[in-house]
């Protein structure tokens, strides 16, 4: 049975809160890698940590950034894989995302997930929120060499949902990027702006929202059935 409206999310800061679960993070590795600082370098402190974190373009070169600073003896595989399972664990679970996304599912619809990373730390972090039931299909660049600002992991996912002909999809994202590969897709975007905003040159979508909740409620008024 092919579907007629589909929506995706991504996973990281429009499904789930990566934020409060990263400062979580931060907080509990200072504490735990303490006594393990090198003695000529810095005491490891949280805000650091967040300020790198915002600086660098993946996970492999912010611990590798992250070791050197404090001259410790673990691998970045170990202090990476560490990250991935515990930022899955912390991820915390907001009640009002899921009641709005199970009425945006009531209303009649499919409700898909995207984003980077590896397949089995997502799902991980949807059943940590409490959305895993309530989602569809998981599609991640772990799985493949999908790439989405080129718009193939919209693509795939839009395909694994069974899209009808002219169905309505949108992608409900935080990410300027995952716009782009919206627009690519040929799918209607819907920015979450977290009290940001953006510049003109930047991407523009379709619609600009706080949060994924006022998203999903933009969404059940303007596409109902």
């Amino acid at each position: 049975m092919t579907t007629a409206r589909i929506a995706l999310f991504s996973i990281d800061h429009a499904l789930t809160d990566r934020q409060t679960a990263f400062e979580l993070w931060a907080g509990e590795f200072a504490a735990e890698y303490a006594d393990e600082v090198a003695a000529n370098c810095p005491e490891i402190e949280p805000t650091w940590l967040r300020v790198a974190d915002r600086a660098c373009a993946d996970r492999v070169e912010y611990f590798t950034l992250l070791r050197a600073r404090y001259g410790l003896d673990r691998s970045v595989d170990h202090l990476h894989a560490g990250y991935r399972r515990r930022l899955a664990e912390l991820v915390p679970h907001r009640p009002e995302v899921t009641a709005a996304l199970t009425d945006l599912k009531e209303a009649g619809w499919t409700l898909g997930a995207i984003t980077g990373g590896e397949r089995a730390t997502q799902i991980r972090k949807l059943h940590t929120a409490q959305l895993d039931h309530l989602v569809d299909a998981v599609i991640t660049t772990g799985d493949s060499d999908l790439c989405e600002a080129r718009g193939d992991l919209m693509r795939k996912a839009v395909e694994d949902l069974d899209a009808a002909p002219h169905a309505e999809v949108w992608l409900v994202s935080d990410f300027a990027t995952d716009v782009v590969g919206a627009h690519t897709a040929g799918l209607g975007s819907v920015w979450i702006s977290r009290g940001r905003t953006l510049a003109p040159g930047d991407p523009q979508p379709e619609r600009v929202c706080e949060t994924v909740v006022e998203a999903t409620r933009w969404l059940a008024a303007a596409c109902p059935r």
